[in-house]
């Protein structure tokens, strides 16, 4: 499974995506799936088929209405199929509907997207692979007059050995994915690496559960228990899960997760740090500027809003997937859910530096952008983040900074993953030459 940490169309961003197998040998069947800034709400998904040794690449923009839309040229099968990717933006029907239009809109423009293997497929003359495999740069895609492998996925099937007859495999490790946030008016980018997360046995890799939920809407009974998604597990009517909700970081992947909840701590502990620390620019000489991001991937499976409640929206739990997130820090702020991080501590290039704080920092979003030294700004400086955005004041204005995430009883920490982003310019560049320059760090991250 793979976590892209941060996308955002905000203000001329595009972000930019590409999908590895570097299985040379087995097809891959993957789900992404899009989730919302704000609250990590599902806003867009679908299946990508990738065959031995394939890749596929897409571009995220903001259309005319102000949504999210993914373009892809890629030959690569999905489903549902390209033409209808390209012509569906990303969808509000999951987030809060007491905001006005344009405020659902704009948090389509910033998230985090999951990636998520649900099985392999073997080179064979039947069954899905000859269907997504590419030959003379083209795949079918579709059934053939002797082979209906591939609208058979569009029915629940009814368990594991079904799937294995349509050359479904339990799946394995392989799939890698870059990400790069490009803004072609400010001659600016930033990139980094997905965030890997692997089954392992005796300490090497193996195999995880065949979890295929066909890409269709409908239910059926027990559908909610694959899942540790709050909404869900509250038993929301507005949040039952259709078949296109699965499977999620939380559905049972490995030998002894028995349960949704098991699977989800155990994300949870992978990921798991008490210290965030990272650099920060913003010295005006060049013009310099920084955002942190920071992504909670499984918050979500602890924590949740039902914005159908009586009264506006209200927290939500799941009592099972409480270890990494202490009540005391968690707080519902406008609609959005807030972490409190009990301190954060500064210093300059000189050796310089402030004690512990006495203010907390409240983040606010499951991938949420922090700007330095910016107070009053409505938008972040470099990433023009606004969905879920804050600014702090380190009284430096080039530094480092170390945030602890974890209240000293939590022995457990805060699962978090995200980068720094920094813009500046060179003033003594030639005229005529762009000075424009992006540097993208990745946060050190500390378990202890």
């Amino acid at each position: 499974m793979l976590v892209v940490p941060y996308f955002t169309t905000q203000n001329g961003n595009a972000t930019l995506l590409s999908l590895i197998n570097t299985d040379r040998v087995r097809g891959k069947i993957v789900k992404a799936r899009f989730r919302g800034a704000l609250n990590g709400d599902n806003i867009y998904d679908f299946q990508i088929f990738l065959a031995p040794a394939d890749m596929w690449t897409a571009n995220l923009s903001q259309n005319a209405d102000g949504l999210s839309f993914l373009t892809t040229e890629d030959k690569s099968c999905t489903k549902p199929r390209k033409q209808v990717i390209n012509g569906t933006p990303f969808q509000t029907a999951r987030l809060n509907p007491h905001v006005s239009d344009a405020e659902r809109a704009n948090g389509t423009r910033e998230g985090y997207l999951e990636i998520i293997t649900l099985a392999d497929v073997p080179a064979s003359e039947s069954g899905v692979f000859p269907l997504m495999a590419v030959k003379k740069g083209e795949a079918p895609c579709a059934d053939t007059a002797t082979n209906g492998s591939w609208s058979a996925l569009n029915v629940d099937l009814a368990n594991v050995a079904a799937y294995a007859a349509l050359g479904l495999q339990p799946p394995t490790t392989g799939i890698t994915a870059n990400w790069t946030v490009m803004n072609v008016p400010k001659a600016l980018s930033w990139s980094g690496a997905a965030t890997a997360l692997e089954v392992h046995r005796d300490g090497v890799p193996a195999k995880g559960h065949v979890v295929y939920f066909p890409q269709v809407g409908g239910s059926r009974a027990g559908l909610q228990q694959l899942s540790a998604d709050t909404v869900f597990a509250n038993g929301i009517p507005a949040g039952i899960p259709a078949f296109f909700d699965l499977p999620d970081l939380s559905t049972p992947y490995f030998a002894g997760a028995d349960t949704a909840a098991v699977q989800a701590n155990a994300v949870g502990d992978a990921l798991a740090v008490k210290k965030v620390v990272n650099e920060f620019w913003s010295d005006p000489a060049i013009l310099a500027a920084t955002d942190w991001q920071l992504t909670m991937p499984t918050r979500r499976f602890a924590l949740g809003v039902d914005y159908g409640a009586e009264g506006g929206p209200a927290l939500v739990r799941n009592g099972d997937v409480q270890k990494h997130f202490a009540t005391a820090q968690v707080s519902l702020s406008n609609g959005a859910l807030c972490l409190l991080s009990p301190e954060h501590r500064s210093g300059d290039r000189e050796s310089n530096k402030t004690g512990m704080t006495a203010d907390s920092w409240l983040h606010c979003g499951a991938a949420s952008v922090e700007s330095f030294n910016h107070a009053g700004a409505r938008a972040s400086v470099v990433l023009s983040a606004s969905v879920a955005f804050d600014d702090i004041d380190t009284g430096y204005g080039n530094g480092w900074m170390r945030v602890n995430l974890a209240e000293p009883g939590n022995a457990v920490g805060i699962p978090v993953i995200g980068h720094a982003f920094v813009q500046a310019f060179n003033p003594a560049v030639a005229p005529g030459t762009a000075g424009n320059f992006g540097v993208t760090w990745p946060h050190r991250l500390f378990k202890d």
